[in-house]
C-alpha cells in the first residue's frame, strides 16, 4: 500500500473529484472518537494529518486510538480514489518536516473500478450491495483472511471466545445481541509502530464496510484495549495473534435473523 509520489507527475484532481474525496473521508462512523484528523487537499495530492491537540487525555496516551481512526479515514479515501477510476498511491512514511502527517495520497494511472470497488463505495453511505450470508461465521473467516497483511492480523471470534478474553470479554459482549447472531473480528498488530496502528484502522474500517455490503450491522471499538498493559497481557492468548487494537462486532440485522429463524421452523 505504501508508495512514493515522486517521479512521474501525479494526477491533478478536479473540483468534483475533490468534493467526492472529502465527502468519503467524512463517512467514518461517528461513534469513533471525533475531530482527531484533518485533510489537506492539494491539486495533485491529499495530506491526512492527525490532530494532536485533542482532549482524550489519558484514554489515548500516545495517540493510539487517534492513529487508528486516521487509518479508517485512509481506507475511505482509498475507496473513493478507486471509484473515481484511479490507482491509489499511498505514502505512510514519516516526514520530519510534518510529524503530524499520517499519509499522503495521490495517483498516476487510470484503472477500471471493479464490482468490489462499487460495493465498498456504496457501503460508505450505508447501502447494501449483496445478499446477507447464510452463515455469518463462515463469511467472517473469508473476510478476515482478505484483510490480513503488512503486520496486521485479523481473527474471527465466537461469542464464547470473546467472553473468555481476560478483562475485556464482558465489556465487548455487553455491546452485542444473542449469541447465535454475531461474531467479532479482532484486529491485532505484530508491533505497535505508528504505521501499523494506521493499518489497523484501515483493516477495521474495511471490515465495517464489508459488513455493510452484506446488510449486516457492525460496530468498531478501540476502547477495550486502551491500556498498554492490558494489550501486553492479551498477546499470546488463544485467538489473539498480536497486540489487540480494535474489535469489530458484526451482527445479523433483526430482519435477516427473523428470516433465518422462519426458514428453520
Amino acid at each position: 500500500m505504501t508508495a512514493s509520489l515522486t517521479g512521474i507527475p501525479a494526477h491533478v484532481w478536479s473540483t468534483e473529484e475533490k468534493r467526492i474525496l472529502v465527502a468519503a473521508a467524512r463517512q467514518v462512523p461517528r461513534r469513533w472518537i471525533d475531530d482527531v484528523w484533518t485533510l489537506s487537499v492539494h491539486d495533485d495530492s491529499l495530506d491526512l494529518y492527525e490532530r494532536v491537540t485533542n482532549l482524550l487525555g489519558v484514554r489515548d496516551r500516545g495517540g493510539r486510538a487517534r492513529l487508528i481512526v486516521c487509518g479508517a479515514v485512509l481506507a475511505n479515501l482509498e475507496c473513493a480514489i478507486r471509484i473515481l477510476g484511479w490507482a491509489p498511491l499511498i505514502d505512510l512514511t514519516c516526514d520530519v518536516l510534518a510529524l503530524d502527517r499520517v499519509a499522503r495520497l495521490g495517483s498516476r494511472r487510470r484503472i477500471r473500478p471493479a464490482a468490489d470497488d462499487f460495493a465498498r463505495f456504496a457501503a460508505l453511505s450505508g447501502r447494501t450491495a449483496r445478499p446477507a450470508p447464510s452463515s455469518v461465521a463462515t463469511w467472517g473467516r473469508e473476510i478476515a483472511e482478505a484483510n490480513e497483511g503488512d503486520g496486521i492480523r485479523v481473527r474471527v471470534l465466537t461469542p464464547s471466545q470473546v467472553r473468555d478474553l481476560p478483562k475485556v470479554g464482558r465489556q465487548i459482549t455487553r455491546k452485542a445481541t444473542p449469541e447465535s447472531s454475531w461474531v467479532a473480528f479482532l484486529v491485532a498488530t505484530v508491533a505497535e509502530t505508528r504505521e501499523q496502528l494506521v493499518r489497523a484502522g484501515v483493516a477495521a474500517q474495511r471490515l465495517l464496510l464489508a459488513a455493510t455490503e452484506y446488510g449486516l450491522d457492525a460496530t468498531a471499538f478501540t476502547e477495550p484495549f486502551d491500556a498498554p498493559a492490558l494489550r501486553g497481557v492479551l498477546v499470546g492468548i488463544d485467538g489473539v495473534p498480536g497486540f489487540p487494537q480494535a474489535v469489530v462486532v458484526v451482527e445479523e440485522t433483526r430482519k435477516h435473523r427473523h428470516r433465518r429463524e422462519e426458514r428453520h421452523d
